[in-house]
C-alpha cells in the first residue's frame, strides 16, 4: 500500500501548489497587499507564480497516466467501482493532455498558434478536478482504513510572508 502514501503526498502538493498559485494569481480579500508585494518583489515572484502554477499540474496529472509503471489513481484497491471515478478520470485525462501539450512536451502548434481549448479547462475546472479527485482519494482511504490527503494549507503563511514584506515596504 505504498503507493497510497505516494497518492496522499502528491495531492497534498498538488493543493499546496494550486493554493499559492490561487493567492498571488486571483481575488483575495487582501488583493492590494498582494499586488503591492508583487510589484516590489515581481523578479522573484515572476518565476514562482508559473512554478506553482505548474507543479500543480505535473503533480495532479501524474495520477492520471496510463502507463503500468506509474503511480496513478487506477492503483487504488476498488477505485473504479466508485460512481465518480469515470466522471473524474475523463476530466483527469483531459488535463493531462494539456499538461502534455502545454507543460511537459511544449506541442509547437499549440503554444505559437494559441491555445485549442476542446475540453473548456478553465480554473474552475481544475479547481474542481483537484477537489473531486482529494475527495475520490479520502473516499477510498476510509474505506480502506487509510489516513486521507492531508489538511494541509499554505495560505497563513503565506500571506504573513506577506504581510512582514509589506510592512517592511511601509517603512
Amino acid at each position: 500500500m505504498e503507493h497510497l502514501d505516494d497518492i496522499r503526498a502528491t495531492l497534498t502538493h498538488s493543493r499546496l501548489c494550486h493554493e499559492g498559485w490561487r493567492i498571488i494569481e486571483f481575488p483575495h480579500p487582501e488583493r492590494d497587499k498582494i499586488v503591492n508585494v508583487y510589484n516590489r518583489y515581481a523578479g522573484f515572484l515572476d518565476p514562482v507564480s508559473p512554478a506553482l502554477f505548474t507543479t500543480f499540474v505535473v503533480k495532479l496529472c501524474s495520477l492520471f497516466g496510463e502507463r503500468s509503471d506509474e503511480i496513478s489513481l487506477k492503483l487504488i484497491p476498488d477505485v473504479e467501482q466508485d460512481p465518480a471515478f469515470a466522471n473524474i478520470w475523463k476530466r483527469g485525462r483531459q488535463f493531462y493532455k494539456y499538461r502534455n501539450k502545454f507543460i511537459a512536451h511544449r506541442d509547437r502548434v499549440q503554444v505559437l498558434e494559441g491555445f485549442q481549448n476542446p475540453h473548456g479547462l478553465n480554473y474552475d475546472g481544475l479547481h474542481q478536478l483537484l477537489d473531486d479527485t482529494c475527495s475520490l482519494y479520502d473516499a477510498a482511504a476510509k474505506r480502506l482504513g487509510f489516513r486521507g490527503v492531508h489538511p494541509l494549507s499554505c495560505e497563513s503563511d503565506l500571506m504573513d510572508l506577506i504581510q512582514n514584506l509589506h510592512r517592511q515596504m511601509s517603512v
